[in-house]
Order: C-alpha cells, then sequence, then structure tokens
C-alpha cells in the first residue's frame, strides 16, 4: 500500500504533463445513446483532463435484454463515483487517454474502474539460498 501512495502521484503527474497542451479525443455523445451507439470522435479541448461516461439508464426488469443507454463527453474534471457503492442513480466513469471510453472498455459497465491502484499478484520470488 506504501507503493501506491509513493506511485499514484508520480503517474498522475507524468499523464498531466505528456500532453503539453495537446488536445486528446474522447468519444461523445451528448444525448443517452446506447452504447454500441455512441461512436463521435471528438478533439478535446486543451483544458479537457478526462474521457467521461456516465451510465444513464439501465434495465430494471427482466429480461434486461437491451444495452444500457450513456453519455459520453470530454471533462474538464472527472470524479468517479465509486465502483462498489450501492444505489447510485448514474454511475460516473472517467479515464484518461485518447479514445478511452470505447465501446470495448464500456463492455464492463457497470464495473469499469477508476484510476487507482490496484492489487496485482508478483510471481514469487526465487530462494536465495
Amino acid at each position: 500500500m506504501a507503493w501506491c501512495r509513493a506511485v499514484l502521484p508520480l503517474l498522475l503527474i507524468t499523464a498531466s504533463s505528456v500532453r503539453g497542451g495537446e488536445a486528446f479525443k474522447c468519444f461523445t455523445c451528448e444525448q443517452p445513446t446506447t452504447i454500441s451507439s455512441c461512436k463521435n470522435v471528438t478533439h478535446c479541448k486543451p483544458e479537457a483532463t478526462a474521457c467521461q461516461t456516465v451510465l444513464v439508464q439501465m434495465e430494471s426488469e427482466y429480461p434486461f435484454n437491451q444495452s444500457p443507454k450513456v453519455t459520453r463527453s470530454c471533462a474538464n474534471s472527472c470524479i468517479a463515483t465509486d465502483p462498489d457503492s450501492m444505489g447510485i442513480a448514474h454511475p460516473v466513469y472517467c479515464c484518461f487517454y485518447d479514445l478511452c471510453n470505447s465501446i470495448e472498455a464500456s463492455r464492463d459497465l457497470p464495473g469499469h474502474r477508476p484510476l487507482a491502484c490496484q492489487t496485482t499478484s508478483l510471481p514469487p520470488s526465487p530462494n536465495t539460498g
């Protein structure tokens, strides 16, 4: 966990400085649209820091055969909702590189995670004697 606290600020600084004012691209749809239909590519303004996806509508009744509806946009700031919280009406997902809010990235909705430290399994270290 200490490693996470040490590395996360460096990642954020690197991510914010890599572009040097250059705009990046996000998929956008202003009106609630099915995930597969939201294909507009927008060159974000230089001050945009994230691509944002808001889950607007999900089926609440069986048989759950329709696609969720989302809005997507470039965002000057993006605060993701906690993916583990219950009862959020419109969860917000944030990502921070070109076209990161793609259809492929949305396949995990509502489990698409905001930038965070995640635990990983490392291979066991070899015996040193």
